[in-house]
């Protein structure tokens, strides 16, 4: 016999046991450590619910941010063209004070309520029809020969 050989069968007896030992070490911890690494899987998850949301929303944002965009770019150029249309044409504000608006209470508090009579109502209309305005004809009038 060889003294590798010899050395050999008791470093692999100690190591089996050593490495059976640690796994036996590692599953225990790793039961009494569940609960805190699932209660780090529902914080993760809800930290990174927001990205996960924007993710699906992320055309919705691109078409937003570019309709933003488009809008304020057109509104700045209506808003330049239309100041150096107004000073070319030396338009201005005037410097009179401007009227009063009137209420709108005013303005409903003085309708007056005309009576309505029906047959009055009904003579009105045929004072300025003619009788002969609408025609009824007959569906046999025009006959095909």
């Amino acid at each position: 016999m060889n003294w590798v050989s010899i050395l050999k069968y008791p470093l692999s007896l100690i190591l089996g046991l050593t490495i059976q030992l640690l796994s036996y070490l590692l599953s225990t911890l790793l039961f009494l450590a569940s609960p805190v690494i699932y209660i780090g899987h529902v914080v993760l998850y809800l930290t990174l619910l927001p990205l996960r949301i924007l993710i699906k929303l992320q055309a919705f944002i691109y078409f937003m941010t570019g309709a933003v965009l488009v809008g304020a770019t057109i509104g700045m150029i209506l808003h330049f063209t239309g100041s150096t249309i107004s000073q070319f044409l030396q338009i201005e504000e005037s410097d009179e004070p401007r009227r009063a608006r009137v209420k709108r209470e005013i303005l409903y508090s003085e309708r007056q309520h005309p009576s309505f009579d029906y047959l009055e109502a009904q003579t009105e209309d045929h004072k300025f029809l003619p009788y002969s305005t609408i025609l009824e004809e007959e569906e046999n009038s025009h006959e095909s020969g």
